[in-house]
Order: structure tokens, then sequence, then C-alpha cells
């Protein structure tokens, strides 16, 4: 027979007796409790061996509940309520005020726009701490903040050479004033790589998602304490603490990569927005957003009146052939390799993506439904769904044996063009296998590369393909992205050779027109007035929630007669292919000018369901994609 133990109570420790600060000896701290409907702001006891060290923007752990969790110190304050109804703080994280008050206000900020809680947000301003770090810097303090300039200027920098852009930082990091600092954000690591290669003028601090855990960590700060001069790092490098007065520039702020993946989902350029009241922004690219172009029509944003090497040079010599043109794209990259290297981008990568019945002309489709595409050259033909291969091909339809492209990735494209100009090296670079940056070589080089995927270098001639599918994409950003990445691939032409550039677009095609004045602003103001007339973002606001597919019908029948929402659909089973067929996504558009109501609006959402324990829904608040 088991042995019989004696009842123990599940709680008999008894709570030390701890001395607590006499000067302000209660802290408010925003504590991580991962309930959304319970306040983020909790009054805690500062002990007095803590007292020196309890300073806003601290991290420290704290009881809540039965558990133990982190919070960050808020504010300090005399006791207003019997000390005995509080608990005290148990544990320093670190002594070092990792939030500064402007990044504690902007946290708040962003919580209020994105209707999500403090740490959601936390997670991705704070690097991971590593203690080890920190002893870099005991004893020393922080540099004091001036106050704010009386006035700020905020600019959009639209270049025709992409070697402008380290050039405008290199002119900018000369004339910073003591104190003052340069955050550069660019969207990934290539752009990261790409940019290093340059002289900037002074050795910058790198923010970046590919460093270490500790480099990241002791990079942060590095720049909390010394006052870096030129700070560089992707998307999460948004909310590095600055000197006041700093400036903070955006390279191609309407990037995908800018835009943050998990929950919260916010935008490097609206936590930009956000920290305007102390930072000047500077907003940089060969073709600016269409958030930007409406801020610069309303006067809030100046267009700079750059001048730099290279830009009226590059934009005289190049020379634009369009699809219709005498000249076709194999002899432009003929003449384009006599000069200098050759780059053509796709927007497909691949063997052969698409095929067909040479003889009946119908597409081929697995016994599944599935489309049949060739992986590579000698590989079997597979099923895009089942993944079923064949060695041979016999149509379903008149039992033609010979197969006929319909797609062609960038690897069938590279064994063509190499066909076609003997005797050159050919690099490709997509995504698995991307080059940052062209080799050393003796000889002029032929890159095929896919959109989003170029290799810096200079170039004496570009082929632009697959621009129709580009610029046709259902996507709510297909025209700003196919914009941005036609423009940005112009600016890589030489200037030191009358380059040339050929897009697979009619010469009648607005954007071709537009390439050929080198007038990217222009063609964003034609697009910003057609999203005006149908209340398409920048000139509303638009979330989607996604859930179980009755809640969301509920949902939505409840909110047809609120006047907040000028538009409301539901996409029913959109994620049927991932066997999730039971979900539904709700799509909600308001005003810009009910900016605020829509904001608040899923934060009491968000209450009321936790409140009720209602099943959960994913929110994402003006997204990159629907």
């Amino acid at each position: 027979m088991a042995e019989v133990k004696p009842l123990r109570l599940k709680a008999q420790r008894v709570a030390k007796k701890v001395a607590i600060a006499t000067e302000d000896p209660v802290a408010q701290i925003c504590v991580d409790t991962g309930i959304f409907h319970l306040p983020d702001l909790y009054d805690y006891l500062v002990p007095a061996d803590l007292h020196e060290l309890v300073v806003p923007g601290v991290f420290v752990k704290v009881p809540f509940g039965p558990s133990e969790v982190m919070g960050y110190v808020q504010d300090r304050k005399p006791s207003e309520l019997d000390p005995a109804k509080l608990k005290t703080i148990s544990k320093m994280i670190s002594p070092i005020p990792l939030l500064t008050e402007e990044l504690i206000e902007i946290v708040e900020l962003t919580c209020e726009r994105y209707a999500c809680k403090p740490w959601d947000v936390i997670r991705s301003a704070i690097p991971s701490r590593v203690a080890a770090c920190e002893k870099l810097y005991e004893g020393k303090s922080l540099p004091e903040n001036s106050k704010p300039a009386s006035k700020l200027e905020h600019l959009v920098t639209i270049y025709k050479s992409i070697e402008s852009f380290p050039t405008l930082i290199r002119n900018i990091v000369q004339e910073l004033k003591s104190g003052q600092q340069l955050l550069v954000i660019v969207p990934d690591e290539r752009d990261l790589k790409q940019l290093l290669l340059s002289d900037l003028g002074v050795e910058p601090v790198i923010i970046s998602s590919d460093s270490s855990k500790s480099d990241r960590y002791e990079n942060y700060l590095r720049i909390r304490f010394e006052n870096s001069k030129l700070i560089i790092g992707n998307r999460s490098a948004i909310f590095t603490p600055l000197a006041t007065n700093s400036i903070i520039m955006i390279y191609n702020d309407g990037d995908e990569s800018l835009y943050e993946r998990r929950f919260p989902s916010w935008n490097v350029r609206d936590i930009a927005m956000l920290r305007s009241g102390e930072f000047s922004l500077h907003f940089v690219g060969a073709s600016p957003s269409l958030e930007i172009v409406r801020l610069v029509e309303l006067g809030w944003i100046k267009k700079s009146k750059e001048n730099l090497t290279g830009q009226a040079a590059i934009a005289k010599k190049t020379i634009v052939h369009c699809s219709d043109s005498s000249v076709s794209d194999i002899s432009l990259i003929k003449a384009g390799l006599k000069l200098g290297n050759v780059l053509v981008v796709m927007a497909e990568t691949g063997y052969l993506n698409a095929i067909a019945c040479q003889k009946c002309r119908n597409q081929a489709r697995c016994e599944c439904g599935g489309k049949i595409y060739l992986p590579s050259k000698g590989s079997e033909l597979t099923c895009a769904i089942c993944e079923k291969s064949q060695k041979d091909f016999v149509c379903d339809w008149c039992g033609g044996q010979t197969v006929r492209s319909i797609s062609k990735g960038s690897s069938r494209f590279a064994e063509e063009i190499a066909k076609a100009v003997p005797g050159f090296r050919v690099l490709l670079s997509k995504g698995g296998s991307r080059i940052d940056s062209l080799p050393k070589s003796s000889e002029n080089l032929l890159v095929i590369a896919s959109y989003g995927c170029e290799p810096a270098g200079e170039y004496s001639a570009i082929v632009l393909k697959s621009l129709e599918n580009l610029c046709n994409r259902v996507d709510l950003r297909s025209m700003e992205t196919a914009r941005r990445l036609i423009f940005e691939n112009r600016s890589r032409l030489s200037f030191k050779v009358d380059a040339k550039l050929y897009l697979e677009l009619s010469s009648d095609n607005p954007i071709a027109q537009g390439v050929r004045r080198n007038d990217s602003y222009g063609l964003a103001l034609s697009e910003i007035a057609e999203r005006k007339a149908l209340n398409l973002p920048p000139f509303c606001r638009i979330a989607t929630l996604t859930g179980e597919s009755s809640a969301i019908r509920r949902l939505a029948q409840t909110l047809e007669d609120n006047d907040l929402f000028s538009a409301i659909a539901i996409q029913d089973n959109f994620r049927e292919k991932l066997g999730n067929q039971n979900e539904s996504k709700l799509i909600l558009r308001s005003e810009i000018s009910r900016s605020a109501e829509f904001s608040e609006f899923f934060r009491d959402l968000a209450r009321y369901r936790g409140i009720k324990a209602l099943t959960p829904l994913q929110l994402k608040v003006d997204p990159f994609v629907i």
C-alpha cells in the first residue's frame, strides 16, 4: 500500500520583510501580463537597496498573480495607497535604462495606432539582453539630451543614380552638429551589405537581425552610451534611442521588408512619423511611396533639391527601348556586353514554370488537378500540388507527347541567353543563391537576376522582363512595388557610357513613358489620384481580422450599420490550400480623417473579446498586402 503523505498547502513560504525606499517609494511599472483586457500599469514598492537603480526605462521582475513577470519602469512617485496593499519589485533585470522617455512614449503611441500591448512592441524594439555586454559600461553615465529644435525638417530625396545614396549619407554625416546622430534604416541584409561597400565618411554601428545576439546588444548599448554618429540597421532599428535633433533616414520606405511580419505588424514609416516630433525625417529612394507623395502634396514633407554627382549625366545618357521598338532585348544585350556588364531581371525564378501540349495547346495538369512544371534541366515533370513526378509527357486531351513552354524561369532564360551570346560569363542571382555585389572580373559579365536580387555594380545595359506580370498583380501595392523596382534598376545604369534600358512593355504604357521621362514622382501622382477616387490607401486605413468563419460572419453582421467603416468585405476559405477550410478574413476600411477612431475601435474590440473569452482573431492594421 502506498504511503499517505501529509497534506501540504500550495504556498508555504512567507514573504521576506524588505526595507522600502523612503523617497518616491512607488514605481509605476508596465507589466507583461499577456492578457489584453488587463491594464498595463501597476504600482509596486521599490526596495531600499534598489532605490538609485529603479529609474524610468529599466527592466525589472515583479510578482503578478502566482508567477513573476517582466516589466519596465515608467515612473517613480510618492505613495498614495496603503503600502500594505502593494507588492514589491522582486528583481532588477538590468541597471541600464534601455528605454528613453521618448521611446516609452513612442511605444504607447504605437500601441494606440496598432491596437496592441506595450510588450508586443518591446520584443521588437529592444535586442535580447546579454549580461556580459553590460560589463563594458558599468559605472558609465548616459549622455544628457538637449531640448528638441523648434523647427525640424522632413525631406524626401528621389535619386537618379543609386550611387547617390551613400554620397547623401556621407554629406549628412559631415554636416552633423555636435551630439547629433544619423540613423539609416534599410529594408534587408542585401541593402545593408551593398551600402557597407561604399565610403560613408565614418565607421557605422550596425543594428541588424543578421548579427549575433551579443553583437546586436553590445552595439545597442554602444549607441546608448557613446552617441555613435552613424547607425545603420534594418526594420527593428527604427526604435533605436537617439540624441535629440538627430536625423532618421529611411531607404525605400515602401519595401515589404520594412513591415513587421509578427503582430502588431507595424511598419517603419509609421513609427518614424511617430518620432517626428524630436527628429528630422529623410526618406530616400528611386521612387517614393504613395504615403510620402501624399505628405509632400500636403506640404508636411519637402522634396530635397540635391545636386549629386552623376545624377544629370545618367539621366542624359540613358536610352530607353520598349518591346514594340525596332531593337530587341537580345541585340541590346549583345551591344551592352561590348561596353560593360549587362543585367537582365525577371519576375520568375525556376526553369519551366508552366507547360502545355505543343499539339492542342492545353495546359498540362496532373490527375489531382495541379499544374505540371519542370523544376530544372534533366529533372522529371512535377505536379505543383501533389509533387507526383513523371518521366514522359502525354497530353490528357489529345495524346500529344511534345511539351510546349508557357512560362520560363530565370534558369531557363540563362541557358538560352548563354547560347545567344557565347563567350561571356553568365551569373545567376536568385533567392537561395543571391549575389550581393558583382565579383571583380577583367571580362564583362552577363547577370540574370530575379527582382530584389540584383547585384550591386555598374551596368552598361539593363533588360527588365516580366513587367506586365509585375505591374498587373492583384496585390494592394503591386503598381507601387513595380514602379520602385523599375526605377531602382534604372538607377543602376552607368553614367560613364551611353547606357541603354530595355522595358518589356509597349511604348504607349504610362509606366514606360514615365521611365523615359525619368519621372517616378509624376507616375506616383497619377496613381495617387486614382486611389483617392477609389478610397484606397493612403486615403483610407485598412485592417484585416482573420479567424473562425462563423465568428467572422457574426462580427461582420454587427458592423453593417457602423458608419466608421466605409467598406466591409469577407474572404471565405482563403487558406483552403493550407488545409484551413474554416477560416475567413474580414477586411475593413475607414476614412483617413477618422484614423484615431479606427484604431480605438480595434483596441475596444480586443478588450471585449478578451473579457467575454471569445475565440481570438488575428488582427493586422494597415497591412502591406490583404
